[in-house]
């Protein structure tokens, strides 16, 4: 059992905690928006947070159970950065049949108007890359955590993303890409067989592009975390022209209050998604619905945790 002392702090805690919608992006600075509930004065949280995880510890023992895990990702060793062979097959395997399907879709391409149904699935493909990343973004941001069935893991790693950016600028390509190909290419293979019986020119082109464009966005994502410096001089005039989403661009993404600019391709939708204050956005729309119909909050409305602030480079810190 909790201590007197312990369950007056609770009950006094749980008493002030109360849901506060972000009202403006000129609103006090915060750390990390990754906690369900907001905390009190941070050495009170942190004394409080202590004595209640040493207790759930203690019934779990007694249980005879591990404690559940949390699902944070921590990476270990360098090894964790590296890519395998396992990585590099579902990355090259995945990719191989996106372009099987856009080439059987190319293939076909018998007149202007077909060029023209091609170059407006493929350009309708990007847009929509950009805004079905956003959405992800947002949700996996605000919504579960490690637990959480299917997306427990992706969940984990950008709320471990917010709190040691750096990492994802250190994993080797395949590396980092393989989570997203490696699902993607079961819906890839479903595609080609498609395409090989007749699909439209559209379709093909469209789906291809856009499947590849949503697993490449883990990639985009990163070097938009790496300076122009570390970067292709290819990869720095995509980013240049706007094609890309850049570091100034994403960079507002992990400034307070950390609910803006979620896309992760080319920032294209981030104006439309955002509107002129988080009163106005999508987002907070979609939240106020899904709060009044399940009663779910987005981590959003609440003052973080605060032992998920942003970390320092160990390189940098001080």
């Amino acid at each position: 059992m909790l201590t007197t002392a312990a369950q007056a702090r609770l009950a006094g805690g749980l008493a002030s905690r109360q849901p506060t919608p972000a009202t403006s992006r000129a609103a006090a600075p915060r750390r990390l928006h990754v906690a369900a509930v907001a905390a009190p004065a941070k050495e009170e949280a942190l004394s409080l947070s202590q004595e209640l995880e040493a207790e759930r510890q203690r019934r779990a023992a007694a249980a005879g159970s591990a404690p559940r895990p949390t699902g944070r990702v921590v990476l270990e060793s360098e090894d964790e950065l590296k890519s395998t062979f396992e990585h590099r097959a579902w990355v090259y395997g995945g990719t191989a049949l996106m372009a099987a399907t856009l080439a059987q879709g190319l293939a076909h391409v018998s007149g202007p108007s077909d060029a023209a149904a091609a170059g407006a699935a493929a350009l309708a493909a990007y847009f929509l890359a950009d805004v079905g990343t956003a959405f992800y973004h947002w949700g996996v941001d605000n919504y579960g955590d490690g637990n959480t069935p299917v997306f427990g893991g992706q969940i984990a790693a950008f709320q471990g993303h917010h709190q040691r950016p750096w990492t994802i600028t250190e994993r080797e390509v395949c590396n980092n890409l393989f989570p997203l190909f490696r699902p993607a290419s079961f819906f890839a293979a479903g595609l080609l067989g498609t395409a090989a019986l007749g699909a439209p020119v559209w379709w093909d082109v469209w789906s291809s592009s856009f499947l590849f464009l949503c697993c490449m966005s883990q990639q985009f994502h990163a070097w938009s975390h790496m300076k122009k410096s570390e970067l292709p001089a290819a990869v720095v005039a995509l980013q240049d022209a706007g094609l890309l989403i850049s570091r100034k661009d994403h960079g507002a993404h992990h400034k307070a209050p950390f609910n803006e600019k979620y896309s992760i391709v080319s920032g294209w939708c981030n104006p439309l998604l955002d509107g002129d204050s988080p009163e106005t956005s999508v987002y907070m729309r979609l939240e106020k619905w899904i709060a009044a119909k399940w009663g779910i909050e987005p981590r959003g409305w609440y003052e973080p945790d605060y032992s998920w602030q942003e970390q320092q480079r160990p390189e940098t810190a001080a």
